[in-house]
């Protein structure tokens, strides 16, 4: 008898506690999931940070956190949480009442590219598996990994002077006669440029500032094609020959805004966020160049058209600008959209896209027309 009601009893409280935990198992718990950097360079480390709140009396004896990430982002090994092929990111542990456990993991992205944050399902219920409850978690923002801009050293870039008053190689190199200013040192700065009083006046190294001896537009085309025949531009090869001319890019972009240049980005790739074709306008400043970074890590390598065409529409709009082409390879019609930018008072230069394949030292990268 007393056997008969002890189980009763038992009984009573496991399904007592599973209507418990039924009613109110998910009521004030909360998740999210936020980055320290959403914008860092291929390589680079970061962290991501877990937040799982029980505003309630109720324990939590078991919760289980699945979120599925990109196999490019690479997790470093916790206690409590599993990481299988293809990005899946599991992780269990209980969780008292009115406790917030704040947990953070070191992530290494390899690649660059636009990663969003994997939706989060996040489990719970009771203790005797009764009860089985889950709710999910979709971040707002997403990862820009950058490409990393290779040295300056590694340009080889148009030589050939514009007429007028503009300087030899205007597109990157300001007019050491006109200083405006310093800015801090970068490792690449030549020395003869170094302010050695005013490095002593503010406690570092910092270099004098130039401006342009006119002002001046850079718009920068860049071609994702590998070659004019279509049935190359698919291949392994392509798309390591591209992204290391992504990280070209990078240098130049960064040396135009760096040296007050409004500078714009127009390609025939498509953006990995909304499959459009990528175009960053003109503009100054340093917001600018993350937005120009930004737009070259959400650049996946799928034409949106013929590069000719885009310099079909673009030289019937653009007057009065320096203009770069960056393409691996040249052709009649392209050459005619050259001479149409020139006729609307633009000045043209390109950028041989060299083949990494075949020489990694850049030679021969610059191209005049």
């Amino acid at each position: 008898m007393i056997i008969l009601q002890f189980f009763l009893a038992l009984i009573t409280v496991i399904l007592t506690q599973a209507v418990i935990y039924r009613m109110l198992v998910l009521y004030g718990l909360t998740y999210t999931c936020t980055l320290t950097h959403y914008r860092i360079y291929e390589g680079d480390s970061n962290e991501l940070v877990e937040v799982i709140e029980n505003k309630k009396l109720l324990p939590l004896l078991w919760l289980k956190v699945e979120t599925r990430f990109n196999e490019s982002i690479l997790f470093t090994k916790n206690d409590n949480t599993f990481v299988s092929a293809g990005g899946f990111h599991r992780s269990i542990l209980a969780l008292p009442p009115m406790r917030r456990v704040k947990r953070t993991y070191r992530i290494v992205c390899t690649k660059r590219g636009y990663y969003p944050l994997g939706s989060a399902t996040v489990t719970t219920g009771d203790l005797m598996g009764l009860v089985e409850k889950n709710f999910s978690y979709t971040p707002e923002s997403g990862l820009h990994v950058f490409p990393i801009p290779v040295m300056r050293s590694e340009l080889n870039l148009p030589s050939r002077s514009f007429q007028g008053d503009v300087i030899v190689r205007r597109f990157f190199l300001p007019d050491p006669f006109m200083p405006s200013g310093v800015r801090d040192y970068v490792p690449d700065d030549p020395q003869k440029l170094i302010n050695w009083k005013a490095s002593a006046k503010v406690g570092r190294l910092v270099v004098n500032k130039c401006d342009f001896t006119a002002d001046s537009k850079l718009m920068v085309f860049f071609n994702v094609d590998y070659s004019a025949n279509s049935r190359d531009n698919s291949s392994f090869i392509k798309e390591s020959t591209l992204e290391h001319a992504l990280r070209i890019l990078a240098t130049i972009l960064d040396l135009s805004i760096t040296n007050g240049q409004q500078t714009a980005l127009w390609t025939n790739a498509t953006s990995s966020r909304d499959e459009k074709e990528v175009f960053v306008p003109p503009a100054l400043g340093r917001t600018h160049r993350e937005e120009l970074f930004a737009a070259m890590a959400e650049m996946q390598f799928v034409r949106t058209r013929n590069f000719h065409m885009l310099l079909k529409e673009a030289a019937k709009i653009i007057k009065d600008t320096d203009i770069l082409l960056m393409t691996r390879y040249m052709t009649k019609e392209i050459d005619i959209e050259i001479d149409a930018f020139r006729h609307s008072g633009n000045k043209v230069e390109v950028f041989t896209i060299p083949d990494i394949a075949e020489d990694h030292t850049l030679r021969g990268g610059g191209q005049n027309v």
